[in-house]
């Protein structure tokens, strides 16, 4: 019979053709754009900044074209990419009878980074950082001297160690999923606790307990701002010299 009707279209667009809005993204696929995420930031193509900040969007992307901008700039596979690296780089040192180790900024965090000292501890802020390796270890040995280092939301730390004066605070934040850079952290002191906040956690986000820091982390602020000051007295005299 001729002249019939057209067929019927699917829902949302013509032919077979791209809905307007883009095709659906998945789970799974939102999950696969994270784990492209966090090899390339283990192979030290994004900060954990960046990583923080594209991961948050992979998990609200709701079409395919939104995941793709999200890796346009990555190899096509992060993963494998890494796959074929040189072995891994010895531990970086630093050791320092009075004094500890202060980053900040852009910087590489090597895989194992080891402080040694008689006095000081170790501040660092992994904002700006990029990771050696998708799992890095931070280890302190110092007689006095905490641990302070900022994260932004979506990496994992694990805290370990020994003080016999001082406590340890981590600032939770969202759980990072499965495959996400992971800092380790290993703390030994007579005298200095550890403290983790998350840079980019929002304050409403926080627990009361985190919004008022109590009289030992009051007095462990006041400690280190001794301590920082008496590391730029000492540095001003090795300049001198």
């Amino acid at each position: 019979m001729t002249g019939g009707t057209a067929d019927s279209e699917p829902p949302g667009g013509t032919g077979g053709s791209e809905p307007p809005g883009g095709i659906r993204a998945s789970d799974a696929e939102r999950d696969a754009t994270v784990d492209r995420l966090s090899a390339a930031t283990g192979d030290g193509r994004l900060t954990l900044a960046e990583f923080s900040q594209r991961m948050d969007q992979a998990a609200t992307a709701r079409t395919r074209a939104e995941l793709d901008r999200l890796v346009a700039d990555l190899p096509a596979e992060a993963a494998a990419a890494g796959a074929g690296r040189a072995p891994a780089a010895p531990a970086s040192w630093h050791v320092s009878p009075i004094g500890g180790l202060r980053v900040s900024g852009p910087w590489r965090m090597a895989r194992h980074e080891i402080v040694v000292s008689l006095v000081g501890g170790a501040q660092l802020d992994l904002s700006q950082a990029e990771l050696a390796a998708p799992e890095v270890t931070l280890t302190k040995v110092s007689l006095v001297g905490g641990v302070r280092i900022g994260v932004p939301t979506g990496i994992r730390v694990e805290v370990s160690g020994f003080s016999l004066v001082g406590g340890t605070r981590v600032e939770r934040g969202p759980e990072p999923g499965p495959g996400a850079p992971t800092v380790h952290v290993r703390a030994f002191s007579l005298v200095g606790g550890t403290r983790i906040w998350r840079s980019g956690l929002d304050p409403g986000e926080r627990s009361d307990r985190e919004r008022r820091p109590d009289r030992w982390d009051r007095r462990q602020d006041r400690q280190d701002r001794r301590q920082d000051r008496r590391q730029d007295r000492w540095d001003r005299r090795g300049r001198r010299r």
